[in-house]
Parts: C-alpha cells; structure tokens; sequence
C-alpha cells in the first residue's frame, strides 16, 4: 500500500460525509486488447474508502449512512469550465 493510500485511509470523515476513489476505466478488453488512451472514458463509479457516523435528524437522533467502506457508488459527472480571465487596466 503506498503511502499516499495509507495517508487517505487515515482520514475520518465527519457526519454523513463519504470518502471515495474514482475508479479507473479498464484499459484491457476481457479478450486482452489493449485500448487506447482516446478511446477510454471517465468513469463516474467509485469506491468508498470511508464512511462518517451520520448525520442527525430532526430528532437528534443519528442516522447511519447506507454504504460501508469497500462499496462500490455512483458518482456525479463533474462538468469543468475553464472561465476567463479578468485582467485589470
């Protein structure tokens, strides 16, 4: 395990908060053709790496979250857009 990882694992999540890590795409066919790098898309599929102790409802009372540490989730797309700058005169 590196150590970049173990340093991840480390970290404690805090109330209904998830750790995760994006899942790379397979660059290998199940018959073994190697694909391009161009061909390859993003996944939007995840890991849980942890889990926080929930958050709290109306009540007070604590509400665990549904995945544990290992799960595989969905992720949102995250759309980058590159603004432009200002440049003052």
């Amino acid at each position: 395990m590196t150590t970049a990882l173990k340093s991840i694992k480390s970290l404690a999540p805090l109330l209904d908060r998830i750790l995760v890590q994006r899942i790379k795409a397979e660059s290998k066919t199940a018959g073994g053709i190697f694909l391009p790098e161009s061909s390859v898309k993003e996944l939007n599929e995840a890991k849980v790496l942890a889990v926080g102790p929930g958050g709290l409802d109306k009540e007070g009372k604590r509400v665990t979250p549904s995945v544990v540490p290992g799960d595989k989730v969905l992720i949102p797309q995250v759309r980058r857009i590159s603004r432009p700058s200002i440049n003052a005169t």
